[in-house]
């Protein structure tokens, strides 16, 4: 009896020890900011001309809160839903929509993610993870109740285009509400496609915060998770108010494929579209594309000549790829 409680209480204290040095790592500050980059070259980006986009809508998701988004109106009755990168808004995404919109290729929807601009009430963070798979359900289920009733296209950019990955890889009926995806420049975290592993240096990562927080997650504590464990590097003199400088440890991880990405990967049906410039501050062509094939992807995936990160979603070349793949999608 006296070896079975040595044994119960040193399996408490090995216990608390692992629970204080979580805490601690928790705590500790956020690594510094490197001297001021400008990786995706916003001092030359377009203007948003934001008297020319549609007006913000708002829909009301599943737990009530208002989350925002554009529509393209066009003649097709097919529907690009196409999700935003990180620290960005779908007001970013403007000129693609027009393009897309204009040929009559087909509605496009530009959603402001929960917890970026003017969604949700908390900049930077959402409710639990795996909660924006939840939202574009929401999304798609308004949309249904508006009568727009073709096909449903999902697409995204960096960050955005990684969570298409993830929705691929998600639940059966969740899915199969999707017709086709496409993924412009993803990122897939932790992985060679991502350069540096920071994406050229876009991002700063609280490495001993995650090790606490998955320390934590796997004993069933989640009170930390809306602590931030990512900041991004946007020049001060490019901010404008609307964009999200920080994500929380749950939002990230529901913004981007599982741990086990290849999984996501080869979910993605074979009427799918992955596209990269060959001059991406942020992901690397070669390695993604090698990626894509250990994973089994079935889709199309192509590097686009000399294009970047931001160049991509205002290339030519990917506007027609994209518009005729679109174009493709069977009408339901």
């Amino acid at each position: 009896m006296r070896h079975v409680l040595r044994g119960i209480f040193g399996l408490i204290a090995l216990g608390i020890i692992g629970l204080v040095t979580a805490l601690v790592l928790i705590a500790r500050p956020f690594p510094p900011m490197p001297p001021e980059t400008d990786v995706f070259g916003f001092s030359a980006e377009r203007d948003e001309r934001p008297a020319q986009m549609p007006p913000l809508r708002q829909h009301r998701a599943r737990d009530g809160e208002a989350l925002a988004y554009r529509l393209y109106e066009a003649t097709s009755d097919r529907i690009l839903i196409f999700v935003h990168g990180s620290s960005y808004h779908g007001g970013g995404y403007h000129d693609l929509a027009t393009s897309i919109s204009a040929a009559g290729t087909a509605k496009v929807v530009l959603p402001n993610l929960r917890g970026h601009y003017f969604s949700g009430r908390r900049r930077g963070d959402v409710e639990y993870i795996g909660q924006y798979e939840d939202d574009v359900v929401d999304l798609i289920r308004e949309l249904r109740r508006q009568g727009h009733a073709g096909p449903i296209i999902l697409g995204g950019h960096s960050s955005g285009g990684g969570f298409v990955l993830r929705f691929a890889g998600g639940d059966g009926p969740r899915q199969e509400a999707i017709a086709s995806f496409v993924a412009l420049s993803p990122i897939i975290p932790r992985t060679a496609a991502v350069r540096g592993g920071n994406a050229g240096g876009w991002n700063v990562v609280h490495v001993p915060r995650i090790v606490g927080l998955v320390a934590l997650n796997i004993v069933g504590v989640h009170g930390f998770d809306g602590l931030p464990i990512i900041a991004f590097n946007k020049p001060a003199a490019a901010w404008n108010g609307t964009e999200t400088l920080a994500y929380s440890w749950r939002l990230n991880l529901s913004y981007h494929p599982r741990n086990d990405h290849a999984a996501d990967v080869a979910a993605m049906p074979s009427r799918s579209l992955i596209l990269v410039g060959d001059k991406d501050e942020a992901v690397d062509g070669s390695a993604l594309l090698d990626l894509l094939k250990a994973a089994g992807y079935r889709g199309n995936a192509e590097v686009i000549g000399q294009t970047t990160h931001f160049g991509i979603f205002h290339n030519d070349e990917t506007l027609k790829r994209m518009t005729d793949f679109i174009a493709g999608v069977p009408k339901r």
